[in-house]
């Protein structure tokens, strides 16, 4: 596979499948984490949520996307990190609306136009940050640095192995 068909397309399927259901994770607790917290009352868990949570939702898909492009995981796993706040948000939204958890609920915002604010601000950042790691993958290139084997055992040749 060329460098440029494993930047486009990916070469390391179960990395990018860490990646992003990694990152779904992290922002599933944290989310939930921030809701128990202030149903609770325990303000220093909130106040920690109240920095944690805009910093995953709003900051982090850009060095992921970054970091999954340099590793050549593909731009469409780079881009759904983008997306992965948004529809995390919305399940959160949905399921703590069906169980009736207090606080959590469409309230009077519209879920869809919140939840396509998110998608739009977290894709954004995934598509700087996967130019990102696109650009210092082929400098690593070009420089002789980068690997042409991504380090999973695959080569590049036709019959090579796998």
């Amino acid at each position: 596979m060329t460098t440029t068909e494993a930047l486009l397309i990916g070469r390391r399927r179960r990395l990018a499948l860490t990646m992003v259901g990694g990152f779904a994770g992290v922002v599933a607790l944290a989310l939930a984490v921030a809701v128990v917290a202030e149903l609770a009352d325990i303000q220093t868990a909130a106040a920690l949520t109240d920095r944690l949570v805009p910093l995953l939702v709003f900051y982090a898909p850009a060095p992921i996307a970054a970091a999954g492009a340099y590793a050549r995981c593909g731009g469409p796993a780079c881009l759904t990190v983008g997306v992965v706040p948004a529809l995390v948000f919305a399940a959160l939204v949905v399921v703590g609306t069906v169980f009736g958890v207090p606080g959590v609920g469409g309230g009077d915002a519209a879920l869809g136009g919140v939840t396509l604010s998110f998608a739009l601000v977290g894709l954004s950042g995934a598509f700087v940050g996967y130019c990102a790691g696109v650009t210092a993958a082929l400098l690593a290139d070009l420089a002789g640095v980068g690997g042409g084997d991504g380090g999973d055992g695959e080569s590049d040749e036709a019959g090579g192995e796998k």
